[in-house]
């Protein structure tokens, strides 16, 4: 201290000095607080969680790792990264597994490390309970699902007993932070008294399935219900013949959504105010519930998004920016949203699909759309979707400490971004250049595992969140979407434990059925697998229809990362096994897609209307920009005949879509074989 103070008083001469003393100074020893924790010390039975080790020091060193379930410690050895950190995943069985760790000694780069160690911490395997509670209210039966230990987004099903055969009705809901899931109404009192209600939990993360004790509805309201038998005592599952499907609710008058803003009135105002992707537009905007609901008006500013459809000027699709966090149309507060425009989709319903099938198929989160009839200054301008765009944050991509959200695309892009060895795009939708190196780093070590030799058996399960993976892929094989193999926005999520996970879902415009491609087969069609198939070899690097490939990977002989999965037998018996546990549902969407023609028609017609007979002047036959571009490939069902009447046009659209769906699930059980089980 004398010295610095010496130093200081001398002026700049005195820094150098003192400089050059630090400068020379022997390299001595460094210890430093090493620590060891887990993401969870409660866990579920197989339930993966992740160790951590900080060594306390920014450098690259060796660990030593130990776990103990018995009398004996067992050693893991590894490396941290180069901020001291190393992140090992595991599962136990055990009631109690406790980890420690030790840092050996090391001398990096001059400077000596001395040996540290770790305090002990244990992690406690937790029984698990799943319950059904059912309540009467104004002669209607809800029930409502609960699992303890909470896990925000593991799926929840409820189930029937019908004579002997338990029924699923409801399958594969996602749990909030409670864990819990509102089934909601499933019946009249009169009808399900003396009837028996369960809920299986799905697996989660290693951990298995789980069937919940029977709950019978009382004869009774207010007469608490009886509890059933034990889970072991109940007859097997098994497949509804006839399903009793989610009883629809009435039809929700569609929307208003009125943009106020500087520009001309009339026609003009839908496409010569808010044209660019560059610059926002201040305006108000105001959401008008028709069911009676106060309007609600917000400050916002608008700008075109989206990349093939934002070229569109008839009907172009919106990002919307609001100045503070609100709650619109009932979902979770945002400064974020989204106006899609579906211009290309002539039925308007396919993103709507394809959300709700992911959330069949057990996807924690998938944008909630609503459509809406936009009028910007007063002119129609059309039906929308308003909705959840892709974010990171509570309520819609909710990542833990250090997870990254990322989109595989080929897109140009402003993101920071990595491209892996065999030649994957990807961009960092939330994090910035200095996060490159490690997750580009975790995201390579994943993709080498799925390519490796010794696949599948390497370990490969470890690194990725099957249950995601399982997910995304029957949602995109389902749909037949035209991006998903790994091309254009395709959503994942590295997590700071090193797993890859999939999702959540974006961009079906081009599915089901609405894309033709003549050296692609079957794509339009509801029979033959898609997103399964292999594209290598087809065609040379520079022929132009390789870029329309559903899948950036197609150079890679042995495919796209789901034609890697898919040749693990373990993998497809996990997809078969969800088709299996969702079927009921499922058949339900084709009912879906019929009553939301049957309450989107009058938006429709007008939205389909010409504007001198009052509508929004969009064509549900192929418009002039569309001819000689776009109509080789895009399958409309009045092809160019526009002498169709608006209003009969858009509804054979839209019952195109509902037997292409029903047809397309039909085709998919008869692969796999479940529908006579």
């Amino acid at each position: 201290m004398t010295r610095l103070l010496r130093a200081l008083a001398c002026g700049c001469s005195g820094l150098l000095v003192l400089m050059g003393l630090l400068s020379v100074a022997p390299a001595h020893a460094r210890a430093a607080a090493a620590t060891v924790s887990a993401s969870r010390t409660a866990v579920l039975a197989g339930e993966k969680f992740t160790v951590t080790v900080r060594t306390g020091t920014k450098v690259k060193r060796p660990v030593v790792l130990q776990y103990r379930t018995g009398a004996r410690w067992r050693t893991i050895r590894t490396t941290t990264n180069s901020s001291g950190a190393v992140r090992v995943t595991r599962s136990t069985k055990a009631a109690r597994t406790y980890f420690r760790a030790r840092v050996p000694a090391a001398t990096i780069r001059g400077t000596k490390y001395r040996s540290v160690a770790t305090k002990r911490i244990a992690v406690k395997t937790v029984k698990e309970s799943v319950t059904a509670t059912v309540r009467i209210d104004a002669g209607r039966v809800r029930v409502t699902g609960t699992t303890t230990p909470a896990r925000k987004g593991r799926a929840m099903s409820l189930q029937r007993l019908d004579g002997t055969t338990w029924r699923t009705l409801i399958a594969g809901r996602a749990g909030n932070a409670k864990g819990r899931v509102d089934f909601g109404d499933v019946g009249s009192h009169e009808a399900l008294a003396g009837r028996s209600f369960r809920v299986k939990v799905g697996t989660w993360k290693g951990a298995k399935a789980v069937l919940g004790r029977a709950t019978t509805v009382a004869a009774v309201a207010g007469v608490p219900a009886p509890p059933g038998p034990q889970p072991g005592d109940e007859p097997r599952d098994e497949p509804a013949d006839e399903p009793t499907p989610e009883p629809i609710p009435e039809p929700i008058p569609v929307t208003e959504v009125s943009v106020e803003t500087a520009g001309p009135r009339g026609p003009e105002a839908c496409t010569q105010i808010i044209t660019t992707k560059t610059t926002y537009v201040n305006a108000s905007l105001t959401l008008r519930d028709r069911r009676g609901g106060r309007p609600t008006t917000v400050k916002a500013r608008l700008r075109v998004r989206g990349n093939s459809t934002s070229s569109i000027e008839r009907k172009r699709p919106y990002k919307v920016k609001l100045d503070t966090r609100t709650s619109l149309l009932g979902m979770p507060a945002s400064k974020d949203w989204v106006l899609l425009a579906n211009h290309f989709d002539r039925s308007l319903l396919r993103n709507d699909v394809a959300m709700r099938t992911a959330r069949v198929f057990g996807a924690p989160w998938a944008p909630r759309l609503e459509s809406v009839d936009l009028r910007i200054n007063g002119a129609l301008c059309g039906v929308y979707q308003f909705g959840e765009g892709i974010e990171a944050e509570p309520g819609r991509v909710e990542l833990g400490p250090d997870d990254t959200l990322l989109e595989a695309d080929t897109n140009d892009d402003t993101d920071p971004q990595f491209r892996t060895d065999r030649g994957l795009r990807v961009f960092l939708k939330d994090g910035d250049e200095r996060d490159v190196p490690s997750v580009s780093s975790a995201f390579q070590e994943v993709e080498d595992l799925l390519y490796d030799e010794s696949f599948p058996n390497n370990g490969y399960r470890d690194r990725i969140d099957v249950d995601s993976f399982v997910t995304m892929y029957l949602t995109n094989e389902l749909t037949k979407n035209i991006d998903a193999g790994f091309r254009n926005s395709v959503y994942l999520v590295m997590r700071a434990d090193g797993t890859l996970a999939m999702g959540p879902p974006w961009d079906y415009d081009f599915s089901q059925g609405m894309y033709e491609l003549g050296y692609a087969g079957d794509v339009h069609l509801p029979t033959g697998w898609w997103i399964g198939r292999l594209f290598h070899p087809q065609f040379p690097d520079d022929d132009w229809r390789a870029a329309l490939l559903p899948s950036q990977l197609w150079r890679e002989p042995g495919g796209h990362y789901y034609n890697r999965l898919l040749a693990d037998p373990w993998f497809v018996e996990q997809v078969r096994d969800r088709w299996r546990e969702v079927l009921p549902q499922l058949r339900d969407l084709p009912e879906h897609v019929a009553a939301e023609t049957s309450r989107l028609l009058p938006s429709a017609r007008a939205n389909f209307t010409l504007t001198e007979d009052g509508g929004a002047g969009q064509l549900v036959w192929a418009a002039p920009e569309e001819l000689e571009v776009w109509t080789s490939m895009i399958r409309f069902v009045n092809a160019v005949d526009s002498g169709v009447e608006p209003g009969e046009g858009w509804l054979a659209e839209a019952t195109h879509l509902r037997d292409w769906l029903s047809d397309r699930i039909d085709w998919m059980d008869e692969q796999f074989g479940t529908s006579g089980d």
